[in-house]
């Protein structure tokens, strides 16, 4: 184990990956604000977390306006498939061309925690965390998956481990009687722009609410072991069905939901 760290709506997103192309970037979290992976990397990007307060060139001492983002970070991938954690504050994170993995962040209830993530092209994952805040995920073309499940953490750090020639993250999604889901539709009348939305549950109480658009299936924790909640994205009234974790053997997706071998 280690620790490091399709529409118009995100077009800008997409030039600003190009543009940033050339910008070097080390893995460690204390890069920037903005920070764009290398073009054909697997890039490894954790949000600084350093566009704040305490930061008196942005926030100069004598000046009581708020200048700072709050932790903001903007993460860009590449062409690969990347891995790109948010960290504190409302994170804006761009996935590129290939199978991403998207984390909005690791803020334990600190707000601001409200993150927008577009993962783009390829068969990528989002993952929420309880702790963060309501997100707005875009998976754009591709079969794309949101997961709500804790984060398997090396201290205040996403833990990762190697699968398929890559770090990823775990989630521990099975055995949590405590959490519980919802999905449903958005009607179109209400001109929010998203598809679906996806409601988490702590103990019964409403905790958080993640837009969804382009996404085609959502997992969530189960009360049993071995098992995951799952909802297909199609037509006005998807449900949630339990599956085993041994379905996703075999597959990106089964490591990071720790799927056991047949």
């Amino acid at each position: 184990m280690i620790s490091r760290p399709r529409t118009r709506s995100l077009a800008v997103l997409a030039l600003l990956g190009t543009a940033m192309a050339t910008l070097v970037v080390t893995l460690q979290p204390a890069d920037a604000a903005l920070q764009a992976g290398r073009t054909f990397a697997r890039n490894v990007l954790v949000g600084a977390d350093n566009d704040n307060a305490a930061n008196t060139f942005i926030q100069p001492a004598n000046v009581t306006a708020k200048q700072h983002l709050d932790n903001t970070d903007v993460l860009v991938g590449g062409v690969r498939g990347d891995l790109l954690i948010g960290m504190k504050g409302s994170d804006v994170i761009e996935g590129g061309l290939s199978s991403d993995i998207l984390v909005g962040g690791v803020e334990k209830g600190v707000a601001p925690n409200s993150d927008v993530l577009s993962s783009g092209h390829g068969n990528d994952v989002n993952i929420w965390a309880p702790g963060d805040g309501s997100d707005f995920y875009l998976g754009g073309s591709g079969y794309d998956t949101h997961i709500s499940a804790p984060l398997v953490l090396d201290g205040e750090q996403v833990a990762l481990f190697r699968a398929y020639g890559r770090d990823v993250p775990h989630v521990s999604i099975d055995s949590k009687p405590q959490f519980t889901c919802t999905v449903e539709r958005v009607p179109r009348e209400l001109g929010l722009g998203f598809g679906y939305i996806t409601r988490f549950f702590a103990g019964g109480n409403l905790a958080v609410t993640i837009r969804l658009q382009d996404v085609e299936q959502v997992l969530c924790p189960s009360p049993n072991a071995g098992k995951v909640q799952v909802a297909r994205l199609v037509g006005g009234n998807p449900a949630f069905v339990e599956r085993s974790l041994s379905d996703f053997s075999g597959s990106l997706l089964g490591a990071i939901l720790q799927a056991p071998a047949r």
